[in-house]
């Protein structure tokens, strides 16, 4: 059976040669500990029927784990604004490029190709799967969810130096190739098995999570790879003397530490009980 790390690793493996490359394969491997909380958290999710009520929780504060699209886009203006305000950039063209390359990540999300926000689709699936669209209530949102968040936006939106942001992308953009690709058989299995879905109800509470697999968000990892090396040629940046250790660090401790928390809270329906 795949898990996180198998599905990651591979594609870790097929970059270039560079500073990034080797960090990443070094850094990825030592948060085994973190991917498994992850990893069990999906299984407790899939594994049986659940209380509705209990799975809006989870809905609300993992969706806050995921939605990057505000946050890259943010990133990219901050971007621009170096233009903008007249401040020193060593080469222009390529502070473009990097921003070029940073706005295909959000081209899907935003429905510039595809013509559906994701966010709309994280909608179906969630809606879907917990009854009705009570699960946005932020009184759903669990302060570790709120915590992630926050972290991750002050890197990419407050953090002075725009290539931790871009760095912060990069970590975020291959996690999420690895965890689409981890849940798609077991979110499928689920759906069907446990809540009857019909096909067609099937593939259209699965859009979210099946639009990100496959290329999608392997894509969007290599487009953070070039957005960081056309950065660094634009600001005269030595790339080699940034350590991803921390950013790495951080994001899998946190994100773990929202689907521990918001897993536990999970409680399967009695047997005789029905989808409504």
């Amino acid at each position: 059976m795949r898990n996180l790390l198998s599905i990651i690793i591979p594609v870790l493996e097929g970059m270039e040669e560079s500073p990034l490359k080797h960090q990443l394969l070094a850094y990825f491997p030592k948060q085994a500990e973190h991917f498994k909380t992850i990893e069990d958290s999906f299984v407790k999710l899939t594994a049986v029927l659940h209380d509705r009520d209990h799975l809006k929780p989870f809905f609300h504060s993992w969706s806050q784990t995921n939605n990057s699209a505000v946050t890259v886009a943010g990133l990219s203006n901050r971007m621009t604004m170096l233009i903008h305000k007249n401040l020193p950039v060593a080469d222009e063209a390529q502070l473009f490029r990097s921003v070029a390359s940073l706005n295909r990540i959000v081209d899907e999300d935003l429905a510039v190709v595809g013509k559906v926000l994701h966010s709309d689709l994280f909608y179906t699936m969630a809606t879907n799967t917990c009854g009705d669209d009570g699960w946005l209530l932020r009184q759903y949102l669990d302060p570790s969810a709120r915590a992630f968040k926050y972290w991750k936006d002050q890197n990419s939106l407050r953090n002075k130096d725009l290539l931790i942001g871009l760095l912060t992308t990069l970590v975020h953009e291959i996690y999420t190739h690895g965890e689409v690709e981890f849940i798609l058989p077991k979110f499928t299995r689920w759906l069907e098995d446990d809540f009857g879905f019909d096909k067609d109800t099937l593939k259209h509470t699965l859009a979210w999570i099946t639009v990100h697999c496959g290329p999608t968000e392997k894509n969007h990892f290599f487009y953070a790879v070039n957005a960081i090396n056309y950065y660094v040629k634009a600001m005269d940046i030595n790339l080699a003397d940034y350590d991803l250790s921390e950013i790495v660090a951080d994001y899998l401790s946190k994100k773990a530490a929202v689907m521990e928390t918001i897993s536990a809270s999970l409680e399967p329906v009695l047997a005789e009980e029905e989808i409504a």
